[in-house]
């Protein structure tokens, strides 16, 4: 921690997957600016402790299966899948099937495996907390970064009507290309009475 000079690769022994753990051979990994703030030693390990990939880099990965546990069901050796898992930044990642969905084919690797973390954030949001319905309209703040454009597209599948913020022009003319309804300046408390 302190320097991403410093980072190094470390030889780990290999998990056997048990029950319905799959092991996946990692063709590329997400990097999330929690992974950057990690690694820069800018967030105690208390933060991340109880957080689901707690103190390691890497939350998200797309790859390939290769030896699953006697319980597995869901996936074969060689099908493509991303997953939401710590320590992802790794040769190798185990984890629950649950965890993992299949890959689109008409992404690369490094595309799918950015999916994880920004939908099932977005998802989580709005559908699972908001149970936000067709008709509803959504605030969609900073919506050019990962977590926004997923939440524009949800909430899009959802029928909602949907007000984003982005802090440059050229975001909002984005924002505005992928059918948000209404976009407004993140940099400026005018948006406020502008959403109003």
């Amino acid at each position: 921690q302190g320097s991403l000079d410093e980072l190094a690769w470390r030889a780990e022994k290999r998990a056997e997957p048990s029950g319905d753990e799959i092991e996946i051979a990692v063709e590329a990994s997400g990097l999330n600016f929690r992974d950057v703030m990690w690694a820069l030693g800018l967030l105690p390990e208390e933060a991340l402790e109880d957080g689901f990939a707690g103190p390691t880099l890497g939350m998200e990965c797309c790859g390939r299966v290769v030896r699953a546990g006697k319980g597995a069901s869901r996936f074969n050796v060689g099908d493509r899948v991303i997953t939401f898992a710590p320590a992802c930044f790794a040769s190798h990642v185990t984890v629950t099937e649950a965890a993992c969905a299949p890959a689109p084919e008409a992404l690369s690797a490094e595309e799918a495996a950015t999916i994880p973390v920004t939908f099932l954030t977005a998802y989580y949001a709005l559908c699972h907390l908001a149970h936000l319905c067709e008709g509803e309209t959504v605030l969609i703040h900073g919506g050019a970064g990962g977590v926004g454009l997923a939440a524009l597209q949800l909430a899009q599948w959802r029928g909602a009507r949907v007000i984003a913020t982005a802090g440059s022009e050229e975001k909002r003319s984005f924002l505005r290309l992928l059918g948000a309804d209404h976009v407004l300046d993140s940099r400026s408390l005018e948006f406020v009475d502008q959403v109003m």
